[in-house]
């Protein structure tokens, strides 16, 4: 095998999944098939059946890339910050961003779907959101245990540390909810600045 079909074959799955994510965006989730998608590639529809066996899997595997797109740029802002205020304030502002940034990806790509169908895909969406949270939670503990280490907080228990990150990010949530409702986030700085300084006077208390 070539060097050249090694890299063909390592960027093919990322073709297929931009493919498909971008006919979503136009068609919606439900008129994309198989065959939509291995013409916009330029390629047999087994090619595609060599990396996913069906367009559900293909579905499955954009929501992975989108969830992982959503935490990379959510990582990228929470490294680019210095203290561990600075860190869980760019987390709050950040995930909020990206998640509106992303909605209306979420909203094209269920256009057209009908209650079954919506519901066939609710258990891979409530996944992904465990996953989510999963990936989200990690973060905030390595921002804990830095912050320790630069002296920046008090020692946490296990508990409390699991107590605070669901706390934390349930109200981010909230905010975010509340905020798109009325279609207006423009106190938002100041509605994570608030947050943020009562998160960080109960572990500095």
């Amino acid at each position: 095998m070539t060097t050249g079909n090694l890299v063909h074959n390592d960027i093919l799955p990322e073709q297929i999944l931009q493919a498909a994510l971008q006919l979503y965006l136009k068609h919606g989730l439900k008129k994309v098939t198989m065959d939509d998608v291995s013409k916009v590639i330029g390629k047999s529809r087994s090619a595609l059946y060599y990396y996913y066996k069906n367009r559900d899997e293909i579905f499955d595997a954009v929501m992975e890339m989108l969830i992982c797109n959503v935490m990379n740029e959510i990582t990228l802002a929470v490294d680019r910050a210095g203290s561990t205020e600075d860190k869980i304030r760019a987390f709050g502002l950040t995930k909020i961003k990206v998640s509106e940034d992303k909605k209306d990806v979420f909203a094209a790509m269920e256009a057209g779907m009908n209650a079954d169908e919506i519901s066939r895909h609710a258990k891979t969406i409530n996944d992904i959101h465990k996953k989510l949270m999963k990936a989200e939670s990690g973060l905030l503990k390595a921002v804990f245990s830095d912050g320790l280490k630069k002296g920046e907080i008090r020692p946490l228990k296990s508990k409390e540390q699991d107590t605070l990150i669901f706390i934390l990010l349930s109200s981010i949530r909230g905010i975010r909810r509340e905020m798109r409702n009325e279609n207006d986030f423009s106190n938002l700085k100041l509605t994570i600045n608030t947050l943020t300084a009562m998160v960080m006077k109960w572990l500095n208390g």
